[in-house]
């Protein structure tokens, strides 16, 4: 699996725009060199997401990332089709494909951790549009592993994850699954 790591990182160039910088407000762009994010206008420097190194980014579609708008790439995790927002690193994951995707990114992980901190929202603190029809998806905490709230679209049959909370998931406490 490392080497599929590798070729993962390459598809996401170099001074490709993928975040806002904290300082700032600015574009920042990934580099790979160092292995940062990093922002040409103020200087910060950031950690390159997780998932940026293992997300295939494939062609925009018309779907904008419910959380800052970009649009959606049509991309790959572990060879499952899933949309990701380049710039916040969001994921958008068809209902019928979950589990699995959740089940790749535990096998990416070394261990789980024995602890996570808090959850960053608590259902119905903010209001989501589904990016496919635009209807506010309805928010609940998440029934698995990972204390987190996930955004759901029924009509869709899709599942919105924030940034990091596909890998929250994947990394909580008895979230792996024993052999």
């Amino acid at each position: 699996r490392g080497g599929n790591r590798v070729a993962c990182r390459t598809r996401l160039a170099d001074n490709s725009v993928v975040a806002n910088c904290a300082s700032c407000g600015a574009p920042l762009r990934i580099d790979r060199d160092r292995g940062i994010l990093l922002c040409n206008h103020c200087g910060n420097q950031q950690e390159l997401p997780w998932i940026a190194e293992r997300v295939v980014l494939g062609s925009e579609t018309t779907s904008l990332c419910p959380s800052c708008d970009a649009p959606l790439s049509a991309s790959r995790l572990e060879g499952l089709p899933v949309l990701c927002c380049s710039r916040c690193f969001g994921m958008l994951i068809d209902m019928n494909r979950f589990a699995a995707v959740i089940d790749a990114v535990r096998v990416l992980e070394e261990r789980p951790f024995s602890t996570l901190p808090p959850r960053r929202q608590n259902p119905n603190d903010r209001v989501v549009n589904c990016p496919r029809c635009h209807a506010p998806m309805l928010s609940h905490l998440y029934g698995g592993h990972g204390n987190i709230v996930i955004d759901t679209c029924e009509r869709c049959q899709v599942n919105w994850l924030d940034s990091g909370e596909l890998r929250r998931t994947a990394i909580a406490p008895d979230g792996r699954r024993r052999a």
